[in-house]
């Protein structure tokens, strides 16, 4: 960005009377102030002002230089992957983008639907995954789905096959034993002095603060369980996930898949629908002694 006339020809005046030569052939003391010796109509004054203004001049054409290439590239390169997800989130429900453009007019954020999402590229196909929400992520409406996708249709690269994933969070089913304190826990899990069911608020915590369309990792998860005072040795048994649509299309026995140390969600997010479904046996931890 350009500096202004001001600032450039004060750069130059400070290195002008910063200088020991020309101090002693003007008679002035070393960095006192310009504007202290010389006056605004002075021949030095003007000239300075003159050369400033000259190098603003050219400053300010380089910055227009560099928004039309900018703008040339953008209508010759194909977007990245974050450019789609930027889009996603930037996406206003009930407003027209401006003609011919990918931009809004304005931008307002209580008219922002999404506020979450991701791009992936799979099989020579991008997929846009959304959810709106704030902190508890749901998916979006029907008709805001539609508008969305709407949206997509009218700004995506020519020739980019798109799809756009919005579904419910995926199922999680976790089957864990906590070995505890039993200074710290009671035989139900409950903390002793405050009466919270700290670890499975913490699992729930977890996964609910995981990056959208982030990793979940079984280790990870054990040593945020770790981490809890009173907790000596969280030892995960099982951990299975299933797709919302795999979920409910099943008829009988839910198709669900093991976890082998890590997983992405196929919507983004995981949930734990339903409290059968996180089984925590706790076991009260007895220290071998030896002498």
């Amino acid at each position: 960005m350009a500096r202004t006339i001001a600032q450039i020809k004060t750069e130059i005046t400070t290195a002008f009377t910063a200088d020991e030569t020309v101090a002693a052939r003007y008679g002035f003391t070393k960095g006192v102030a310009f504007e202290d010796t010389f006056s605004k109509v002075s021949l030095e004054s003007i000239l300075f002002f003159v050369v400033a203004a000259a190098m603003w001049t050219l400053e300010s054409l380089f910055d227009i230089h560099k928004k039309e290439v900018a703008e040339l590239l953008d209508t010759k390169k194909p977007h990245r992957l974050k450019w789609y997800r930027d889009k996603a989130l930037a996406f206003q429900l009930g407003r027209s983008l401006e003609p011919d453009t990918d931009t809004y007019a304005e931008l307002v954020d209580s008219e922002r639907v999404v506020r979450y999402a991701s791009a992936v590229e799979y099989q020579g196909r991008l997929y846009i995954k959304l959810a709106k929400g704030s902190g508890d992520k749901q998916p979006l409406s029907g008709a805001e789905q539609t508008a969305v996708t709407a949206y997509f249709s009218e700004i995506k690269d020519a020739g980019v096959v798109l799809e756009v994933v919005n579904e419910p969070a995926d199922h999680m089913r976790l089957s864990m034993d906590i070995y505890y304190d039993p200074m710290v826990f009671a035989p139900s899990g409950l903390r002793l002095d405050t009466g919270e069911d700290a670890v499975r608020n913490a699992i729930k915590s977890y996964l609910q603060n995981l990056p959208f369309n982030g990793e979940y990792r079984n280790s990870a998860l054990v040593d945020r369980l770790q981490a809890l005072d009173g907790v000596v040795i969280p030892e995960l048994r099982e951990a299975l996930t299933v797709s919302d649509a795999d979920y409910q299309a099943a008829t009988g026995a839910k198709p669900w898949t093991g976890i082998q140390a890590k997983s992405l969600p196929v919507s983004g997010y995981y949930k734990i629908y339903e409290e059968s479904n996180l089984v925590l046996a706790f076991k009260a931890y007895q220290t071998i002694e030896s002498v």
